[in-house]
């Protein structure tokens, strides 16, 4: 009885030391919390605000006249993005005045010319960096000079990431307009009109 006693002992210490070394074991513990993913933003904001405004409107214009309009693309939103322009169909208007050159389809989008540009650097002149949009869909660069096209030529063009705008960066885009001495009498009492779309996209979305 002792015999078996003392075995029976034995086996409980042996388990306890084995026991034992198993808890001595060494271990450290981290942690990952607080794991979140956040969409960054894209907003294009046009001179401070998101309503449209006018860049330029003028009226009673001779041949000769010309001028500019500016309006400021802002983006506010905390991720870069490329800018698309687009302009909408020309809309001319004849006069509808008594003088013998009124009347008929409107010839002043015809005559009267523009040239767009992105003022980049916001100095208010073409200069180095600046973009220039071509009546043809294409872009240019300063030091190439302005390119004029009658404003008809601009019905409808798509101009496709033009710039990268970056966050909280703004552009200045510019119209230089000006009627040609050799427009004539057809022009008189015309007006011609048209509107711009400006989009601010993730490069990725072409």
């Amino acid at each position: 009885m002792k015999k078996i006693l003392g075995l029976t002992v034995a086996a409980l210490l042996v388990m306890a030391l084995v026991g034992g070394g198993t808890w001595a074991y060494f271990s450290d513990t981290e942690a990952s919390t607080d794991n979140s993913l956040t969409a960054g933003t894209l907003d294009l904001n046009i001179d401070g605000g998101n309503t449209a405004v006018t860049t330029f409107s003028v009226t009673d214009k001779a041949p000769g006249d010309s001028g500019n309009g500016s309006s400021t693309l802002a983006n506010a939103g905390s991720l870069n993005g490329e800018l698309d322009v687009t302009f909408s169909a020309i809309t001319n208007t004849p006069g509808a005045g008594g003088t013998e050159y009124e009347g008929g389809s409107g010839e002043l989008g015809a005559n009267a010319e523009i040239a767009v540009y992105i003022d980049v650097d916001q100095s208010g002149d073409w200069s180095s960096g600046d973009i220039g949009l071509k009546s043809d869909g294409t872009t240019y660069n300063n030091p190439t000079a302005l390119d004029y096209a009658a404003i008809d030529n601009y019905g409808s063009d798509s101009f496709d990431a033009v710039e990268t705008i970056i966050a909280s960066a703004a552009d200045d885009f510019i119209i230089l307009w000006r009627i040609p001495t050799t427009a004539g009498n057809d022009i008189q009492g015309d007006s011609v009109s048209f509107d711009i779309t400006f989009t601010l996209e993730q490069a990725a979305a072409d």
